[in-house]
């Protein structure tokens, strides 16, 4: 969300416009503000109106688009994100970030593996022990 006023952002610091921000991320001006909604990115309000954005923010962008690309939501995201404060130098915290993301992503392509498998083989025809005891042909069980 955007805030109004300063919100202890220093002037020395550099930021960025929609635009800017925009440009930097590889992102539309419309898609830096659904990721401020979506609380993957926070900007303020600057003295004369503006909507600012620190420089860390094409970073957060640019890790929800990664993380999209493997299923990972913006919810997601911006929960992992959230414990990096903005302008933070703590490489630590973005290296666990990024680890977090990858290990939900990786999570994600293995269940997808899994699912690709099954569908292949066409496992999940093949008689339900259940089933055959009740009487009820193989692959129709959920049918009646």
């Amino acid at each position: 969300m955007t805030t109004t006023g300063n919100s202890g952002h220093e002037a020395s610091h550099a930021t960025l416009t929609v635009g800017q921000l925009a440009r930097a991320a590889g992102v539309t001006a419309n898609a830096v503000r659904f990721y401020e909604r979506y609380g993957v990115i926070s900007g303020y309000r600057s003295s004369g109106n503006a909507r600012r954005f620190t420089v860390d923010a094409v970073c957060r962008i640019k890790l929800a688009l990664a993380a999209q690309r493997v299923g990972i939501t913006l919810k997601e995201s911006a929960g992992i994100l959230a414990g990096i404060p903005p302008l933070s130098p703590d490489l630590d915290r973005w290296a666990a970030a990024g680890e977090e993301l990858v290990r939900i992503g990786r999570d994600r392509i293995s269940r997808l593996h899994e699912t690709v498998n099954e569908l292949a083989t066409l496992e999940f025809l093949q008689a339900d022990p259940r089933a055959e005891r009740s009487g009820v042909p193989s692959g129709a069980a959920g049918s009646r």
